[in-house]
């Protein structure tokens, strides 16, 4: 884009040249940064293709207005560092420092981006634990399930920003999974939005699947997908909580992280050295409001407002999305934070017993119930005071695969969580037997 020159605008042009790295747009980025005067002959020296090194300096000690753009630019830096390099630009200790920089941040394998980047976090495989950039950063997170329940892995990447297209398209609803960073905050947990008790702060960042999970999902994982209304990118139902996490080791929540090795999130696990699980009830909230005090998640407290929403009683025979009763997620609007489907569609699974709410730092749930919590609004259910279309919960045994295929999932996944825990044989307690599987990171999402 041609931008003129303007002192006044400098601020506006800044951050609409770093949202343009973020999309992955580096050519109009420099085109609209050559126009700033701190920026412009590093912008310049970069578009001759000279002085590539003298443009990753810049690059590299940038500090954007636009908090999303941040990883964007790093991985340019270090695009253009590579490529200083393998054009013999960069010798000698000027060498040295820039390769100690890439690896600084790349881990030899957490950025894959050639020369002048596309803005894109990638990482081949599995971090390399869980305190990397790309894991702990980067907007998104996508593993790709093509190879099917028989895979020993499943390729992880990390995305600055969303692809071209977006995410709300049939691979991300059944050959691939993406998740999205939320960052830590505050919020009122209730309907009582003004009740400070009630005040949670989480002080972790988490990554939440921008969709519920799908059956052809849960089929690539485990094999089979179970449900009473059947569609690769329906959700899936008739799935219990131990289905998900298992009834030994997986019971133990909130004593222990821990999950049977043959259950679903097991066997995710495994596959992607990830530290996977159901949220909490807090992070479920919080995810869901993404920042609002209202009944709906877009600001709204009508009927009209959910009907954009999500799939409920109200209008679960319209056929949106190609089904009646539940339908394809994604079909209706997302949130501030680009999640799908919180007020409608399935209500989801947490990890809390059932019990009087806790609040706090991180809260967890009451230590012992008979039944598990689930959040959110379902195609069977209505609007109004004590609804799940808004951010109610409900209960069921944590065996109970819910005949009326009312219930589904969504994942989570705490990409700074301790190393330590394992995935032990279904049937092994916690605290002795033999290890099936090879450690894994600590498998919470707290």
């Amino acid at each position: 884009p041609s931008v003129r020159r303007n002192k006044a605008d400098e601020p506006t042009r800044r951050r609409y040249a770093e949202l343009l790295t973020v999309t992955g747009d580096w050519k109009a980025a420099l085109d609209v940064f050559a126009k700033l005067d701190d920026a412009k002959d590093a912008a310049k020296a970069e578009s001759a293709g000279k002085a590539l090194a003298q443009a990753g300096d810049f690059w590299w000690d940038y500090k954007p207005t636009e908090p999303t753009a941040a990883d964007a630019i790093k991985a340019h830096a270090v695009a253009l560092y590579r490529e200083a390099i393998a054009s013999g630009e960069l010798t000698g200790l000027k060498k040295a420092v820039a390769e100690k920089r890439i690896a600084s941040v790349s881990s030899s394998d957490s950025f894959n981006v050639s020369a002048r980047g596309s803005g894109t976090l990638a990482a081949s495989g599995t971090p390399r634990g869980s305190g990397t950039l790309a894991a702990s950063k980067a907007l998104y997170c996508v593993i790709d399930l093509s190879a099917g329940p028989d895979a020993g892995k499943y390729p992880v990447s990390y995305l600055a920003a969303e692809p071209k297209g977006g995410f709300n398209t049939d691979e991300y609803k059944t050959t691939k999974l993406v998740l999205r960073r939320i960052d830590p905050g505050t919020f009122i947990m209730g309907e009582n939005q003004k009740d400070e008790s009630h005040r949670v702060k989480i002080t972790k960042p988490f990554y939440m699947g921008i969709f519920e999970l799908t059956q052809k999902q849960y089929a690539l994982v485990t094999g089979n997908a179970p449900a009473k209304y059947s569609g690769d990118m329906r959700p899936v139902e008739r799935v219990s909580y131990n289905n998900i996490r298992g009834s030994s080791n997986g019971a133990q929540w909130p004593a222990s992280s821990a999950v049977d090795v043959d259950s679903f999130m097991g066997k995710f696990r495994e596959r992607t050295g990830l530290e996977f699980d159901l949220p909490t009830k807090a992070q479920w909230e919080y995810a869901c409001r993404a920042g609002t005090t209202s009944t709906y998640n877009n600001g709204g407290d009508s009927e009209d407002d959910m009907k954009v929403l999500g799939r409920y009683k109200g209008n679960q025979f319209d056929g949106k999305g190609g089904y009646s009763q539940h339908t394809t997620v994604g079909s209706y609007l997302p949130n501030a934070w680009g999640l799908y489907d919180m007020h409608g569609n399935v209500s989801e699974r947490c990890l809390d017993w059932d019990g009087a709410l806790t609040f706090g730092t991180d809260p967890k749930g009451v230590s012992v119930g008979s039944e598990r919590v689930h959040c959110g609004g379902a195609w069977r259910y209505g609007t109004g005071k004590g609804a799940c279309c808004s951010f109610w919960s409900g209960t069921h045994p944590p065996s109970d695969v819910e005949k009326h295929a009312g219930h589904g999932f969504r994942l989570c996944m705490n990409p700074e969580a301790s190393v330590g825990a394992f995935a032990r044989e279904s049937g092994t307690p916690a605290a002795s037997g033999a290890l099936r599987h090879r450690p894994l990171g600590r498998a919470k999402c707290d």
